[in-house]
């Protein structure tokens, strides 16, 4: 489960008290009692019901309380509603009478424009005789042809007052009519409000998991707004409410089985998934506590597992693991398995890297790759012995250094020569030392050389010649003890022969070329193949000789 909040509210889960079958057994009824009565269209006995589902706090939570007040804001509206559609009427029965005042008045006024033109009639020819009297000379009390008269204008005031009362009655239907559209307009506004209002609560309730109440609140939706379908999008609310509902009672069915069976990672892979789709489902909540726990422990060690691998505590982990395998028969540790002994190998490689660097003077690289085995894996118990061999190398290589410096310094080649392994490890990298050490093995190489003639010319019965021989090896290498134990035995044994060469090069020391070249030549009597002695009788002769000076 990757999502923490989700976690956590599982761990609270399997924590907290089940709820009991009974209670399960009676909502359920309570439910199904609701979904009968709305199947009968008795919206307002399922609405009272409502608030009896609201009383199981475990399983409701008082989300049926809440929709019942939703549905009785509904009906608030349709009073509403009924107002509105009271004032209609009242204004409809104003249309109507105005219409029937409107009716009359134009009655009356016909019958008046009658009246009016009879009169006219009647009183025409009397007028025209009037106006013949008295030789056709015009009366002065009565009006001139064409000026009306009185009755037309009497007719005429009567007409035109009619007509402005029958305006007013025409204004003021038109006006009612008004009132009652902008009233009708009221209505539907308030009806499509309350439609998509609920519809939104239901979306909520779905959104939240209350896939039951989905399915309930549906049902009301259509009763109460006289719907033969579900819309679009309530009607897919619906649908995956109830497949919800059917996938979490598989799988609180499937959790019920497997932990019988003791694959307890299974059944809590089962319970898990049935309380991410549809938590507060009853199936769910219906989890004893005692089935519940024996999740919460197994969860519990899958955390501890994922502490010790972030932690490399792999020797804790390795335990774990089999306690876990032992508890759940269905558990793999083979993935996590696989991420210790990776993490061991690489720990391990780096301490080989590390051990080499160190050997070949890469102080830095060595430091570098034994921190990183050290934080692959800090409980490897190779990190102790390799830190306690890495530093004293370190300590090896300084006095190394320190001792090489003075055997140079001593010109002792041959201890230089005997430690050659050590020295060569702690000064890689230093060319100059690297020269020293070089050099140093050269001159060895030639000693070494000149020692095994001599000891063969020994052996051979040569022993002026062996004699000969370490004598110009030591003549490089005064103070190797090697060449001059050798050198002394064999001056002991060629004792006549060496005193002689010892005096003649005393002699050419001294200038006194005479005796030198004398002694020189006695030596060459002991010894004819003498490269000392030739060597000298030349060299002398070829200096007197030059300087032209006897003997």
């Amino acid at each position: 489960m990757e999502d923490p909040q989700m976690r956590a509210r599982f761990d609270r889960y399997l924590g907290m008290p089940e709820v009991t079958p009974d209670e399960s057994e009676a909502y359920a009824a309570q439910l199904e009692k609701v979904s009968d009565l709305l199947k009968k269209d008795q919206v307002f006995e399922a609405w009272k019901q409502l608030l009896i589902l609201a009383g199981f706090d475990k399983i409701d939570a008082g989300v049926s309380r809440e929709l019942a007040n939703r549905i009785e804001a509904i009906w608030n509206t349709d009073r509403a509603s009924s107002n509105i559609e009271g004032n209609n009427h009242k204004l409809q029965q104003e249309i109507r009478k105005s219409n029937w005042s409107a009716d009359s008045r134009i009655d009356s006024i016909r019958q008046q424009e009658a009246r009016w033109k009879q009169i006219d009639r009647q009183t025409g020819g009397a007028k025209k005789n009037s106006k013949t009297n008295n030789g056709g000379v015009p009366q002065a009390d009565q009006p001139a042809e064409g000026d009306g008269g009185g009755g037309s204008s009497a007719a005429n005031m009567a007409g035109l007052e009619g007509k402005l009362q029958l305006t007013e009655e025409y204004l003021h239907s038109l006006e009612a009519k008004a009132k009652i559209k902008l009233n009708e307009l009221k209505i539907q506004k308030l009806f499509d409000l309350a439609k998509s209002d609920f519809s939104s609560y239901i979306g909520t309730l779905y959104g939240s998991h209350r896939h039951q109440h989905v399915v309930l609140a549906a049902d009301f939706y259509r009763r109460i707004f006289k719907e033969d379908a579900y819309p679009v999008e309530l009607a897919n609310q619906v649908n995956a409410s109830l497949e919800v509902a059917r996938d979490v009672q598989n799988d609180i069915e499937a959790f019920n089985y497997k932990l019988g069976r003791n694959e307890l990672a299974g059944a809590t892979d089962r319970l898990q998934e049935a309380f991410v789709a549809s938590e507060f489902n009853p199936a769910v909540l219906a989890v004893s506590r005692t089935l519940k726990e024996r999740v919460a422990d197994f969860t519990s060690r899958l955390s501890r597992m994922q502490s010790l691998i972030e932690a490399h505590d792999f020797g804790g982990l390795e335990t774990l693991l089999q306690e876990t395998k032992a508890l759940a028969l269905d558990f793999n540790p083979s993935k996590p398995l696989a991420i210790v002994n990776a993490v061991k190998l690489e720990s391990r490689l780096r301490l080989g890297k590390a051990k080499l660097a160190a050997q070949q003077g890469d102080l830095k690289l060595a430091m570098e790759e034994f921190q990183a085995a050290a934080e692959a894996w800090p409980a490897n118990p190779a990190l102790e012995d390799s830190a306690g061999t890495f530093f004293d190398t370190q300590d090896v290589k300084n006095k190394s250094l320190t001792e090489f410096d003075r055997l140079v310094a001593d010109q002792n080649i041959r201890a230089i020569f005997e430690k050659q392994l050590a020295f060569a490890t702690a000064i890689h990298g230093d060319s100059k030392r690297e020269e020293q050490l070089k050099k140093a093995l050269e001159q060895i190489k030639s000693a070494e050389i000149a020692y095994e003639k001599a000891n063969l010319m020994r052996n051979a019965g040569d022993v002026f010649g062996a004699w000969e021989t370490i004598e110009g090896a030591a003549a490089d290498l005064p103070n190797d003890n090697k060449l001059n134990m050798l050198r002394a035995e064999l001056s002991g044994k060629g004792a006549e022969f060496v005193a002689v060469i010892n005096k003649a090069k005393d002699a050419e020391a001294k200038k006194e070329l005479g005796y030198s070249l004398s002694c020189y030549a006695v030596a060459q009597r002991y010894y004819p193949a003498s490269t000392i002695a030739n060597a000298g009788l030349q060299r002398l002769s070829q200096q007197i000789l030059a300087s032209g000076k006897a003997l």
